[in-house]
């Protein structure tokens, strides 16, 4: 007698749920719990549905139908790209605000002259109280008025810094959730670490002396520059002297203005592609903040696609590859940077084609031939020719494939919470329940991959990052933990823009890649089995079960795998203090 699956799902049953999930993307939820509890993301359970290739034609003519759907409720769903809004003012402290006085977005210069974050209120700003009345003032008169959208405010600072001015402007046709916006740009400098670069190797300026320019231009004179860094009057105005004549000025006047002339061509040279052998220049002590939130670097591949990069650490660091994973581990927070330089350690993170603002490939390019090539090319570029390899998740396909086809580049291959290929099915059952879903789905009905990959993203674009971590992480109590830390949560929220934001084309890019993990790959395995490899692994990771590693180990006995018993598929994030030493040594034994 044939034993039935759990919940026999129909052909019928299952196109229903595809118009539910493109008119509700919130109700993919529902079809992934359908779909697991009815075995379907084993192969056994597939064969009982009558005839495999009759049902998938019958379901891909409904599946096209309910992704044009899909895509109409994605374009309604578009929120404006607020973050782009501000990028012509990055040199600026400028914020957008909404009716409500809430701060929706505010760029890095914001945040240092104010002190304000997303989220907050007009009334957090650190200024004078009377400030504060001439802004909310001068803001209520742009939200109210429509002949006059703009406003140009004078705001007295009391205090070292003096008075600066306000522009406030109504932005037309930016609404989001139905509200009007402001913009507002403020003459509060934002000092940034290229420009102090500039300073150093133009003009030969120490980093003592960039501080003190930063310090003119900020509005300080000498003796309040000396109080401030606990120096005499006569050390400041000494540094001043040699900053004159270093920089051929007659005045402390020409110094700013020709300063403020550099901050677009320090702008410029901090995206350029040629790596400077200087190290970086820590002018003051928000140097570790820039370190994190500092702009990714673009390459244009020999296609003509652009490529972003994230390069951490001192420049002159020992280099290490490092592989972001679905996740989009890119950004580091401020303690494990500070460890990374500490180490002399260089992180280079290439954004893979599809996240962020890194170009898609051909929809039938080959991604792994793709991810290699561009990887090839990336490390040129960068005049770097071995390295190892830090690599997260199923992001260990990249890795084998790189190393089998150039084992002189890869050193050695270090994996956290890294998933190897398996034979069979039996791995997907330790597997919390989207990941099972969209892992056996790509094995096992990939028709219908490409669709829920696409659905996920609107419903995390919808529900925000921090909710959708909860969804897919809610089984590992050490990566719920990492929500408690607000600095590193903002992190975690910046690098999930780089899946969930406007700019952003993952579904191919993730359908592409885990269509590729859930082949057999065993071949590529084998094809490194020579070059050194270990891993560690999480005991809370949500993709992997204890019983799954210890298939990892039978399989592939060449590679040492620790477990971390505390830690979750976030293993970077909850245990940086032991593992970047370890990946820092792997670097620098070359």
């Amino acid at each position: 007698m044939t034993k039935e699956p759990r919940n026999q799902i129909n052909s019928d049953g299952i196109v229903d749920q595809l118009y539910d999930i493109a008119l509700d993307p919130h109700s993919v939820e529902a079809f992934i719990d359908a779909w697991n509890e009815a075995g379907l993301d084993a192969r056994a359970a597939r064969q009982t549905i009558e005839t495999i290739d009759q049902f998938d034609t019958a379901y891909r003519a409904h599946l096209d139908r309910a992704d044009m759907f899909l895509s109409r409720a994605a374009e309604e769903d578009e929120a404006p790209d607020l973050a782009a809004i501000l990028t012509p003012f990055n040199t600026l402290a400028a914020f957008i605000i909404d009716p409500d006085l809430q701060i929706v977005a505010r760029n890095a210069g914001a945040q240092e002259a104010f002190g304000i974050e997303e989220g907050s209120q007009l009334s957090t700003l650190n200024l004078p109280r009377d400030a504060l009345d001439v802004v909310h003032a001068g803001l209520r008169d742009v939200f109210r008025k429509t002949d006059s959208p703009d406003r140009l405010l004078k705001v007295e600072f009391s205090g070292r810094l003096g008075p600066a001015l306000f522009q406030l402007r109504k932005l037309d046709g930016i609404r989001e959730g139905g509200a009007e916006h402001a913009l507002v740009v403020t003459t509060r400098y934002h000092w940034q670490a290229a420009l102090g670069q500039t300073l150093e190797e133009v003009f030969g300026l120490t980093p003592a002396e960039q501080g003190v320019v930063r310090a003119l231009v900020e509005g300080l004179d000498a003796k309040s520059i000396s109080a401030e860094r606990g120096t005499s009057e006569g050390t400041v105005r000494g540094q001043i002297k040699s900053i004159l004549a270093k920089m051929n000025a007659r005045t402390q006047s020409e110094v700013i203005r020709l300063v403020m002339s550099l901050r677009d061509v320090s702008q410029e040279a901090s995206q350029t592609e040629e790596p400077s052998r200087s190290n970086p220049v820590l002018v003051s002590a928000d140097w570790l903040h820039a370190e994190v939130w500092k702009p990714f670097k673009t390459l244009v591949l020999p296609d003509g696609r652009r490529l972003e990069y994230h390069d951490m650490g001192p420049i002159t660091g020992a280099p290490a590859l490092y592989s972001h994973m679905g996740y989009a581990l890119v950004r580091w927070h401020e303690p494990m940077i500070k460890l990374a330089f500490s180490l002399g350690l260089r992180i280079i993170c290439p954004i893979r084609a599809g996240y962020g603002q890194s170009d898609n490939i051909d929809p039938k390019a080959d991604v792994l031939q793709s991810t290699r090539d561009d990887t090839l090319h990336l490390l040129d570029h960068l005049g770097i020719d071995r390295l190892p390899y830090l690599t997260q998740g199923n992001d260990l396909i990249f890795a084998a494939d790189l190393t089998a086809h150039h084992p002189e580049k890869v050193t050695e291959i270090i994996g956290l919470c890294a998933r190897p290929c398996l034979p069979g099915d039996q791995h997907y059952s330790g597997m919390a329940k989207w990941h099972r879903f969209f892992l056996s789905t790509a094995k096992h009905a990939p028709h219908l991959l490409k669709f829920t990959v696409r659905a996920s993203t609107v419903m995390a674009r919808r529900l925000g990052p921090e909710e959708m971590f909860r969804q897919l992480n809610g089984s590992s109590p050490a990566d719920m933990k990492l929500l408690e830390d607000e600095a590193l949560l903002s992190v975690l929220k910046a690098n999930a823009e780089l899946i969930v934001g406007k700019s952003s084309d993952v579904a191919q890019a993730y359908t592409h890649e885990i269509l590729a993990t859930e082949a057999d790959w065993t071949g590529l395995m084998k094809g490194c089995a020579q070059t050194k490899t270990w891993f560690v692994n999480g005991g809370q990771d949500p993709a992997t079960d204890i019983a799954t590693i210890a298939e990892y180990r039978e399989v592939y006995p060449w590679i040492d795998i620790e477990v971390m018993p505390d830690a979750g598929q976030m293993l970077i994030y909850q245990h940086y203090d032991d593992l970047i030493p370890k990946i820092a040594a792997a670097a620098k034994a070359i």
